[in-house]
């Protein structure tokens, strides 16, 4: 499969224009620009049009009134009503139409960014983000707090408002529209985000990965096709985090374009400052007109540029120059039927996003080529590369669970994330390659027993332990292992340690400071420690510190005398220690 991305700068940006978000605070200067609407000469009353696409690549362009300004915590923002054919159609003002670039007199004067919190006949009612402020994305604060006074009474619904409050709990906002007061309440709606082959249990996971954005995960299908279309205000524009057999991306409008820069949507995505975001050309089939929220549906074009900001007044970037990215492919073999299935995507690279969202990709693609579900065993090889790394690093492992082995695969996967996206950049990812061949046959065993053959051992000699495994469905088998005590081991008190080496990684890999002076180190506790067919037998001293974390444990491993014994099956069991003594 031919690449989907070519790596160039590092970009930072959005994902899908929705309807409403948070604003930045700061108050918001007058610019005496060409072509730019200054907020001082915005009245009640004034009329615009808006453009935005609602149907293949053409813009087109509604009618709004301006009904008033907001005036108090943050930058001022624009109340306007729409309205004409288009807003008809679309059932008011939609999720894709944000960062429609709005005019007055010829002239920008923002970006649609708000949309009011109540559905009915007022979905045609929202504001705009001024210009002004989205020119200066990297002016922040927090959401206004409090009212903002309008400069004039507004009638809506029968009612005379006359202050906006923006609210995150939408359930709030309706509440205060729907008691009829004299504020009018406007929410951060949820980003619909279009997710194509991400189904099942994965999309649930990635639904729950998301919860803390202000984004609405959609399963529709979404392509790459071939077409190109100048980009101009009100163009529909797509932003990709995932492209390839897995889609997760989202359609907005641009706003705004000074020769290669643009600012497009009026209020960030997922609000992560400096990001690293896919800009496209977006192809619009139409605007699906849901109860929940009106969202336009489409296809994005091959990569044009990147989104380098996502920040509270807009997301902005650069056309031409792509993002850096991180590709993901995963072969499952179903060993029960012989079936083989690969899927191929690439992804920004980014260590927060891929924590994200990698997860979920992995697990559709196992779910996807092996039908079965549930109770299984995965054995899996894991292939992470990385410029900056010694050597390409390949883990081995065999996973069991007893209600979904496919996600039994995720935790080595995060380890390999963890591998490659480290905090203080010295791999650039490239890639990562899984291979699982699942069955549903318990390839398992547990450590029954273990036995040192003495409890006394002279420096220099060897150590025998003798351990007991009984694998699932088969006889107990026995082990020999002999350790060898170094000739300076410490004289005195020690003890003897046996354990399943999965238990001392545990199951849920969570990112922690780095414990390893070279990566040389890191690459080979990747590959070599934890692994679930492992049991560990090391001789520790009596005063020995307890290593606290998975690296620090590695570590002690590779300082005290330690064997590996492997087997075929993914051991369970615990943890037995003995007393020994040195002499």
């Amino acid at each position: 499969m031919m690449d989907l991305f070519r790596e160039d700068d590092v970009v930072r940006g959005g994902i899908l224009a929705g309807l409403v978000v948070l604003v930045m605070g700061g108050a918001v200067a007058a610019r005496n620009e060409p072509g730019i609407f200054p907020l001082e000469g915005i009245r009640p009353g004034m009329r615009g049009v808006g453009r935005t696409v609602v149907s293949g690549i053409r813009v087109e362009e509604f009618p709004f009134e301006v009904l008033g300004v907001t005036r108090g915590p943050g930058f001022p923002l624009v109340l306007f009503r729409a309205s004409g054919p288009l807003i008809r159609r679309s059932g008011g003002i939609a999720a894709g139409m944000s960062g429609s670039p709005m005019y007055l007199q010829g002239r920008i004067a923002g970006a649609l960014s708000y949309g009011y919190a109540s559905a009915g006949p007022d979905s045609d009612l929202g504001l705009f983000t001024p210009i002004e402020a989205m020119l200066d994305v990297l002016r922040m604060d927090s959401l206004p707090r409090g009212p903002m006074a309008l400069d004039q009474p507004v009638r809506i619904r029968g009612r005379t408002v006359r202050s906006v409050v923006l609210l995150e709990d939408p359930v709030r906002a309706r509440q205060i529209n729907d008691a009829g007061g004299p504020v009018a309440a406007m929410t951060p709606v949820a980003t619909p985000l279009l997710v194509s082959g991400i189904e099942g249990p994965a999309f649930q996971m990635l639904r729950q990965a998301l919860e803390p954005y202000p984004l609405l995960p959609l399963q529709v299908p979404v392509e790459s096709r071939a077409f190109q279309v100048p980009l101009v205000p009100g163009s529909a524009i797509g932003v990709a985090l995932v492209r390839g057999d897995v889609s997760v991306a989202a359609i907005g409008t641009l706003t705004y374009r000074e020769g290669r820069r643009f600012l497009a949507f009026g209020h960030p995505l997922l609000g992560l400052g400096e990001a690293r975001y896919l800009l496209t050309p977006a192809y619009v089939h139409a605007v699906v007109r849901s109860t929940v929220l009106p969202f336009k549906l489409g296809d994005l074009g091959p990569p044009v540029g990147v989104v380098r900001q996502d920040r509270r007044a807009a997301i902005g970037g650069e056309i031409g120059p792509l993002p850096p990215v991180f590709s993901v492919q995963v072969t499952t073999t179903d060993a029960e039927t012989g079936r083989s299935s690969t899927l191929r995507m690439q992804m920004v690279s980014r260590r927060d996003l891929a924590r994200l969202l990698v997860p979920s990709v992995v697990l559709s693609a196992i779910q996807r080529g092996w039908d079965a579900g549930g109770e299984g065993t995965a054995e899996i090889t894991l292939r992470a590369r990385g410029l900056g790394l010694p050597r390409e690093a390949v883990r081995t492992q065999v996973v069991y669970s007893s209600t979904n082995a496919p996600a039994a695969v995720l935790p080595d996967v995060l380890r390999a994330l963890r591998l490659v996206f480290r905090p203080d950049d010295a791999v650039r990812p490239v890639d990562l390659r899984l291979e699982v061949k699942v069955t549903r046959a318990a390839r398992t065993a547990v450590l029954v027993d273990a036995e040192p053959q003495e409890r006394t051992v002279a420096a220099g000699e060897t150590l025998r332990v003798r351990l007991r495994l009984r694998p699932t469905g088969g006889p107990p088998e026995e082990r020999t292992v002999e350790l060898s005590v170094p000739p300076d081991f410490p004289r005195g008190s020690a003890r003897l340690v046996v354990i399943p080496a999965g238990l001392l990684v545990g199951p849920d890999p969570q990112p922690e400071a780095p414990a390893f002076e070279r990566l040389e180190e890191e690459v080979m506790a990747f590959e070599t420690f934890g692994r679930n067919t492992d049991v560990v037998v090391q001789l520790l001293p009596a005063d020995a510190p307890p290593a606290q974390t998975p690296a620090r444990r590695f570590l002690q491993l590779q300082r005290y005398p330690s064997e590996l014994v492997r087997t075929p099956w993914a051991v369970g069991g615990e943890a037995v220690t003995f007393p020994i003594t040195v002499r």
